[in-house]
């Protein structure tokens, strides 16, 4: 090989070796930046995991309350029918009321009807009517 082959040669090893370096302090450089991304990703990771246990405790407690919920509505409608059913009763109860009260007035009135004809005869009637003369 001759001095001049053997100088390019050298030429295109330091030139390569300087490209070389030049990858490397890049790719140094993309890992620094990648290992910051991981870090923030990591602290995502970590924030949506303690979100997750939040919303699983969030949803435990949802179930307990709908659980509750599933025992108050039988025993709500079971208060609603006996309410009503209570109601039933004693709306019938008032409405046989009325009705003997509604005859216990026909019956008054009829009455109070009576006398007063009786009264009403008796002041306009025999002793105070009209007179005749017997001749």
């Amino acid at each position: 090989m001759t001095s001049e082959e053997m100088e390019k040669s050298i030429e295109f090893i330091l030139q390569m070796q300087a490209k070389f370096e030049s990858n490397q302090a890049r790719s140094e450089a993309n890992i620094d930046n990648l290992r910051i991304s991981v870090g923030d990703l990591r602290s995502s990771v970590e924030g949506l995991g303690a979100s997750v246990v939040g919303l699983r405790d969030s949803i435990g407690g949802l179930r307990g309350s709908v659980g509750d919920l599933k025992v108050s509505l039988p025993q709500l409608a079971a208060i609603v029918s006996e309410s009503t059913r209570l109601s039933d009763d004693r709306f019938t109860r008032l409405d046989d009321r009325l009705a003997k009260l509604a005859e216990a007035q026909r019956t008054t009135d009829e009455r109070l009807k009576a006398l007063i004809e009786v009264v009403g005869r008796h002041i306009t009637g025999h002793n105070h009517g009209p007179q005749t003369s017997v001749q």
